[in-house]
């Protein structure tokens, strides 16, 4: 895919993506998310009885859907999404760029390789999960950075404003977020890409499923949307040692002092093992959404979810500006 392709691509998320693959709304993964939903509803231990009416009350309880905090997230998804392709697409850093880059600069340096170190099915599979394992590091970089930086972290503050979580709260995210995970993300994409390049062959492609990285389509089809929602489903202490399930982002969200600031990966959890920030729970735990001593209240409109993170720092600098002058 060109430069141009990849911008037109962010033009058309995710309003196209209920019909493409690559889009992170895309039909398959709402309907699988909903497969998975309904069988967790309809558990054996279950009581009362499970029924239809039942299952729709489970899948989208009024106290979710006509929750303020969820009516705000679908209109921020609208006009978020416009301003994200007009404005921030065009800007963020391409990982086919840094992929040519990164092979032109190997090729500089050590030459071209006299024969490429693996071939056929075993480099697409290797180069497939490289891709995979490149973005979700830089995305959990970029996650750490957003909770650990005190500026960046008013800007992540929109995210977890939401005091309910449904599908589209996922997209509950500031352009100065996007931009850096887009660009951590695509950076280290692209740069494994280069490598795979040199060292499998520029011939060398990726296992997709419908044009899908297939891991990523996996992790997909598993009911990735669940991971925003409702739904308590942990994969177990052992699975949840290297994937993210949505029990582990749930309780990223929560407001309980034991659950900050953890569980940060995106799909593998890998990272917050290395890091310290993993917690797994031995059990369904009942959790509470929003920001420390109710800030979430202040988010309150569109306009608000967009200013109110510049206006906090501004008030960071104006406190550090009287100090200074205090201590003078």
């Amino acid at each position: 895919m060109s430069d141009a392709g990849e911008i037109a691509g962010f033009l058309l998320a995710p309003f196209g993506s209920l019909v493409a693959p690559q889009g992170s709304l895309y039909w398959l993964y709402l309907a699988s998310a909903t497969i998975i939903a309904v069988m967790v509803y309809w558990s054996p231990d279950r009581a009362p009885r499970p029924s239809l009416r039942g299952a729709l009350a489970f899948l989208f309880p009024g106290q979710v859907y006509r929750h303020p905090s969820a009516k705000l997230d679908f209109k921020f998804f609208l006009l978020n999404t416009l301003l994200y392709g007009a404005f921030v697409a065009p800007l963020l850093l391409s990982s086919l760029s840094m992929a040519r880059a990164t092979l032109g600069l190997l090729v500089d340096l050590f030459g071209v390789p006299d024969e490429p170190m693996l071939e056929g099915l075993a480099a697409q599979i290797a180069a497939t999960a490289a891709v995979v394992i490149a973005a979700d590091f830089g995305f959990y970089v970029s996650h750490y950075l957003q909770h650990k930086v005190p500026l960046l972290w008013e800007f992540h503050k929109v995210h977890h404003s939401a005091e309910v979580l449904h599908p589209i709260t996922a997209f509950r995210a500031h352009p100065v977020d996007q931009v850096l995970d887009a660009v951590l993300m695509g950076g280290m994409t692209g740069l494994v890409l280069g490598l795979a390049a040199y060292g499998f062959g520029t011939s060398t492609g990726l296992v997709t499923v419908i044009g899908m990285n297939a891991f990523v389509f996996v992790f997909n089809i598993a009911g990735s949307h669940l991971r925003h929602s409702h739904v308590w489903l942990s994969y177990g202490p052992r699975l949840e040692g290297l994937f993210v399930s949505p029990a582990l982002n749930q309780i990223h969200h929560s407001l309980a002092e034991r659950h900050r600031d953890k569980n940060l990966g995106g799909m593998l959890s890998v990272w917050d093992r290395l890091m310290g920030t993993l917690y797994v729970p031995r059990g369904r735990e009942e959790l509470t959404f929003g920001l420390a001593a109710d800030e979430h209240r202040d988010y309150t409109s569109v306009t608000r979810l967009y200013a109110l993170p510049f206006a906090n720092i501004m008030r960071r600098c104006l406190r550090i500006l009287r100090r200074d002058r205090a201590h003078r």
